[in-house]
């Protein structure tokens, strides 16, 4: 299996090396990774204790996060390198201020591997939620470097629990700790003779740091104007067809963001297409000083790094993905205290059942619904208010995660 796999990571860096051709996404991946060894060995140059935190990209970094900044606050000595699969990751993270060094992952090749753990003095090493590289986890392994997973998920349909799965599976027994998010996946582990320690997911810590330094939108508050606002985060395509046709309807009754998950120019005109000609709407790019914001019915923000801080200002928020098993954070609006709705396809989120749950989380399967139950909201306050409590309890009883992992890694 382990020649199969390594002619399989092979051509999957041929393909994406044809696909850069056209690809501006693959162009990077491949970009991003010229002579990586050198920048590597360059950057952390007699550097020890190097800790290193790998993350597939921008959403399993926000889960390391939390622990990277708890090690910087009680062993700031310690170096800290970040490395990234995915562009999308990488390209909006390459600057963090608490990393010695932010780099994308070599392929998974023996070559590859044995170079990137000989380049730096890795201390610890970090692989986050799905990240199981085999070929590094054996190099790390061999130069007996601990190896943890952190807000790990597991599922019965994941290649580790299939019948042709053994050898996947037996990776599963190098890291030194596996810090699961919920009772399943260790339930999962244990039944298949591997060992996990139940954490939670750090991204709870993260959003409710978030709340806590989230800094004033001026311009959103004007907008909004004590009116209910529903936000559309990270949307796809159909969350805008829905939400476009809701603010066509119902504009008397409501305000509109929409943050989209692609800000290109060419999607942007997608979404503007999608609310029709009678709403009101500008770009955030076009506001300038003599624009009254308070008398349009819809914001679309063009840009990235908003998204968090525009939750207070909402009253509801629909996150985008849930369509497509593709579900975008629905914590971060939580954490705000607010209702939190997304598509039905949502399996590969267990956050997304558990809110479901405690009744402030709000599956929408069709337009008709989300209609049906925004405008609900709207009317009866005594519910709205309670889902909103709901949340907020939802997102403090869930934190701690970072606590407890930092305590087993550095404390036993």
């Amino acid at each position: 299996m382990s020649f199969v796999y390594n002619i399989m990571m092979r051509l999957y860096g041929i393909s994406i090396g044809i696909v850069s051709l056209w690809n501006p996404k693959a162009k990077l991946w491949i970009k991003g990774r010229k002579k990586w060894e050198d920048k590597l060995k360059s950057a952390l140059n007699g550097k020890e204790n190097v800790h290193w935190f790998h993350c597939a990209s921008l959403g399993e970094f926000e889960q390391a996060r939390p622990l990277i900044e708890k090690i910087k606050a009680n062993y700031p000595e310690f170096p800290i390198l970040v490395s990234f699969f995915s562009p999308s990751g990488y390209e909006i993270r390459k600057n963090y201020e608490l990393a010695d060094y932010v780099c994308y992952l070599p392929l998974d090749t023996p070559g590859n591997a044995a170079k990137f753990i000989s380049s730096c003095s890795i201390s610890k090493a970090f692989f986050v939620k799905y990240e199981v590289w085999p070929n590094f986890f054996k190099e790390m392994e061999s130069k007996e470097v601990p190896v943890y997973i952190i807000s790990a998920t597991f599922r019965k349909n994941q290649i580790y629990f299939k019948s042709t799965g053994a050898w996947f599976l037996k990776l599963l027994q190098i890291p030194k700790d596996i810090f699961v998010q919920d009772l399943d996946s260790n339930i999962l582990l244990n039944n298949n003779h591997i060992t996990s320690k139940i954490s939670g997911d750090t991204r709870y810590d993260k959003v409710k740091e978030n709340k806590k330094k989230a800094t004033e939108i001026e311009l959103a508050k004007q907008f909004t104007d004590g009116k209910f606002t529903l936000l559309a985060g990270s949307s796809w395509d159909e969350e805008e067809r829905m939400v476009g046709e809701l603010i066509r309807r119902h504009k008397s009754k409501m305000k509109l963001i929409i943050a989209p998950h692609d800000i290109s120019d060419a999607h942007v005109k997608g979404t503007v297409e999608k609310l029709g000609d009678t709403v009101k709407f500008i770009r955030y790019s076009n506001i300038d000083s003599s624009t009254e914001i308070q008398n349009y019915d819809c914001i679309i923000i063009d840009n990235i790094g908003m998204l968090s801080n525009l939750y207070q200002y909402a009253s509801i928020a629909f996150i985008g993905g849930g369509f497509t098993n593709a579900l975008h954070n629905i914590l971060e609006p939580a954490a705000f205290g607010i209702p939190v709705m997304f598509g039905n396809y949502h399996s590969k989120f267990p956050e997304a059942r558990e809110m479901m749950e405690k009744g402030g989380g709000i599956e929408v399967k069709m337009y008709e619904e989300l209609e049906e139950k925004t405008l609900a909201l709207i009317a009866n306050d005594e519910d709205y208010k309670t889902k909103c409590n709901l949340n907020s309890q939802f997102i403090e009883d869930r934190t701690g995660a970072a606590d407890f992992i930092f305590k087993e890694v550095f404390d036993t």
